[in-house]
């Protein structure tokens, strides 16, 4: 089955987006190990996105990150140990195995498999861990909310925490308040009790509109589907 998209210059843009701070920023550096990033920087491309594991091979971002899916990078173990060799968390995506759609707010999505590391052969996600995802609807106004996103810092990149609410929920779209900037597309939304990803941040707004946006994991068949067939089951 191939990749599908519907790429579009307005989403695109959100790749680079100004911040979107919704009130005070209350973003901390975070240590989680199963969040990192995905670039394609080999072929020339400069963009990034925030992709994290939710199996041992496979991992969730956004839809419009599709032409970034080439390598993904994760800064520490399950232990909380950095790498001594860069190159050990480093994985392929494999391109022969992509799940992704991208036709408005609420259908923003892709699921990914990545390949074992080169040097080690070891999976992903039994180096770093993954999380699960809520395949079934369960969020309401007001649920406590966390979100762990990638930013490009001089030195490299850096992981940071942003705490929240949702807002409301609209068919396939979660309307929120974490904080979030460029290269927060594709971060996973978890839900702070369960600690189980409910959605992934595609949009921010906050500075204009007084919230960022989310595809709800649990109300797109086709998103639940893939992961599902990623898994294996």
């Amino acid at each position: 089955m191939p990749a599908s998209t519907l790429l579009s210059a307005s989403l695109l843009l959100s790749l680079n987006q100004p911040l979107s701070i919704c009130s005070q920023d209350d973003r901390s550096p975070s240590r989680v190990s199963m969040t990192g990033v995905v670039s394609d920087v080999k072929s020339g491309n400069q963009s990034y996105c925030t992709l994290t594991l939710v199996s041992d091979s496979c991992a969730v971002t956004a839809g419009h990150c599709l032409h970034v899916l080439g390598e993904a990078e994760f800064f520490t173990d399950s232990a909380g140990q950095p790498p001594q060799i860069p190159e050990t968390y480093r994985y392929a995506v494999d391109k022969s195995w992509i799940r992704a759609l991208q036709t408005r707010i609420g259908n923003d999505w892709s699921v990914v498999k990545l390949k074992p590391n080169s040097v080690t052969g070891l999976l992903a996600g039994k180096v770093h861990g993954f999380v699960d995802a809520q395949l079934s609807p369960s969020v309401g106004s007001d649920t406590a909310l966390e979100l762990h996103a990638v930013r490009k810092t001089s030195q490299g990149f850096e992981l940071l925490r942003s705490s929240g609410n949702v807002l409301w929920t609209e068919s396939s779209i979660i309307f929120h308040d974490l904080d979030t900037g460029a290269g927060s597309s594709g971060a996973l939304i978890l839900d702070s009790a369960t600690g189980r990803a409910v959605g992934i941040h595609t949009h921010g707004g906050c500075d204009t509109m007084k919230n960022n946006k989310a595809t709800y994991i649990a109300n797109v068949p086709k998103l639940v589907s893939a992961i599902k067939e990623c898994r294996g089951y």
